[in-house]
Parts: structure tokens; sequence; C-alpha cells
């Protein structure tokens, strides 16, 4: 699987959160550091980023290694996935580049399987999961054991987009963490490119979401989304369907589609004046809507269309 250069696992700049990397660090360097943790906050913020960066540092810097390897090379192992002490789960992608509704329990067994055996190069192992609250019922229950007693030497690092979709059993077995949306002065500090401020209020401080935003065609994609809502709210649904069918041919753009229908809603109710009224409701409406969309198979264009006819008239749902 060809990963964007953008992947948790080939980034190492942390923007933002500096305070938790400083903590986990501060931990590792008195010998106190606790084998589990949660890495809480919205999705696109940077926690698995912060994880990974933060696995370098301990892998790299493992006494016990006798293989004499360099934090350069334990670095570039870890952009290609083959570092042996390092173990990474999270959602499979399929054929069609789309990924899986959650972790699947043959994925988490995965851990199991890695911290039963002897270390490949002795000193600290790592797994990070990306996310915990996307794993199966079955994924999470698999785990709590070796979230209670795991072995010698091992830190279980999980990013938590929301933490009251993990089970209890989880959350009592681990410290958390929790990290903030970026700030403007973090966007500014970019570098592969000018930051288009215009998307700003639309990603709420989340970088990935802010990136994916960006590879669909930015303020061009997010244009188009304004056109079609306007075109929804007076009942003309033939751009609608136009828009919609070309978008659910395309995942990525399907997928921005998911969060930033949502956020545009939000952004418009909050900055409305005459008509505040009813994009208060079609966003309390939508929210409920797509979260609960998560949970079931419909399809593609038939959500965005549904989307969309709630704009035009939300007491219908």
């Amino acid at each position: 699987m060809n990963l964007s250069p953008f992947h948790p696992r080939k980034t190492e700049k942390v923007l933002g959160n500096q305070d938790v990397l400083d903590a986990l660090r501060s931990l590792y360097v008195q010998d106190t550091l606790a084998p589990c943790w949660l890495l809480v906050g919205q999705r696109g913020i940077g926690k698995a980023t912060l994880a990974y960066q933060f696995a370098r540092e301990v892998l790299s810097n493992n006494p016990k290694n006798s293989e004499g390897l360099s934090a350069s090379l334990v670095s570039r192992q870890i952009a290609v996935g083959s570092y042996p002490n390092l173990l990474t789960v999270e959602k499979s992608i399929n054929e069609d580049g789309e990924e899986a509704k959650e972790i699947s329990v043959s994925e988490a067994r995965k851990v199991l399987d890695f911290l039963h055996q002897s270390p490949a190069i002795p000193g600290w192992r790592i797994v990070i999961i990306d996310a915990v609250d996307e794993l199966s019922r079955s994924a999470s229950n698999a785990l709590l054991k070796i979230l209670e007693e795991p072995p010698l030497k091992t830190l279980i690092l999980l990013v938590c987009h929301s933490l009251g979709q993990v089970l209890p059993t989880i959350r009592s077995r681990c410290q958390k963490l929790h990290c903030k949306p970026l700030t403007l002065e973090d966007f500014a500090n970019l570098e592969e490119q000018s930051v288009e401020e215009e998307l700003l209020p639309y990603v709420r401080g989340s970088l990935g979401f802010y990136r994916s935003l960006i590879s669909v065609g930015g303020v061009a994609f997010l244009k188009k989304i304004e056109t079609a809502a306007e075109q929804a709210k007076v009942g003309q649904l033939s751009t609608v369907q136009k828009f919609a069918d070309e978008v659910s041919k395309n995942p990525d753009q399907y997928k921005c589609f998911l969060w930033l229908i949502e956020q545009y809603v939000y952004q418009t109710a909050l900055n409305a004046t005459s008509d505040q009224a009813h994009w208060v409701k079609v966003y309390e409406k939508l929210s409920k809507f797509l979260a609960d969309a998560k949970a079931t198979h419909l399809d593609k264009n038939q959500l965005m269309l549904s989307c969309f006819l709630m704009i035009e008239n939300p007491d219908i749902y």
C-alpha cells in the first residue's frame, strides 16, 4: 500500500501538543513511563504523528540494541513499516482504496502474537493502535488481557478520537493524555505550502482534515459544496444530483464530504442572521444522521442526497 507523504509514520515534525510529547519524554527519562496510554483528541490534530515520533525516540535510544542501529536507520525502517520492535494496528484498506468500517479482531490479535513472542531486538517494543475507538467489540475484548498485564519494556500507544466510544475496561487500564486542536500559529509553521486561510474555520484545528481538503481541491471543493447547499435550500436539486454523482465516485472527495458538509452547516449556522434557526435545526439533524450512518451501509449517492434534502427541509427527518 502506497502511503501519503503526510502519513504519521513518515512525518517527523510534530505540530502542536509539544507539552504532551514533553510529558512522555520526561517520564521515559525518569524510567517511570506507564505501559499503556490513551492519546485523546479530535481527529486529525496529530495524535498518531506524536505517537510515531515518541516511538522513534524510544526505539532509537535503546541501550540494549545489539545491532547498533543508528537513529536514522530506525527512523527509515519505521517509515516503511519494517522496524521489528514496532507494530501498528489500523483499519485495513480494500482493493478499491476504501477503509474498512472498523478494526477487526484478527488485526487486534496481531498485538497478542507480537507481544507473546521474544523481541527481535532486545529492549523496548511499542504498539500503536490508530485508533482505539475504531476497534470492533471483539477486537476491544481481545486487547483487554494484554492491557492488564503487558510484558516488561512494552509501550502501547492508543490513538483515540472519541473517548466515549472506548470500552470502560480499556479506559481504566490506560493513562490519558489530552491533545488540543492546532492553533493558527501551528498552521503557519507548515513547511510544504502556503496555508489557505479560508479553509481554517472548517477544519477546526485539524491538520488531517486540512490536508484532505487540500488534496481534493481546497477552496474550489468547498465552493462546490456551498453551491450545492444553496441550490438544495431552494429546492433546485438538479445541481445537487450532479454533484452527488460526481463525488460518490471519488473515494477521497466522498471521505472529505462526510466531515466537511457538517462543518459547512455548522459555520453557516454560526454566521447566519435571518434564517439562523433553520440552519441550527439542520445542523442538529445532520450531525445525528451522519453519526448514525457510520453504523449502516447506505448507498453513497443516497447518503449525500439525504444531507442536501435535510438542508432543504430538516423537519422531514
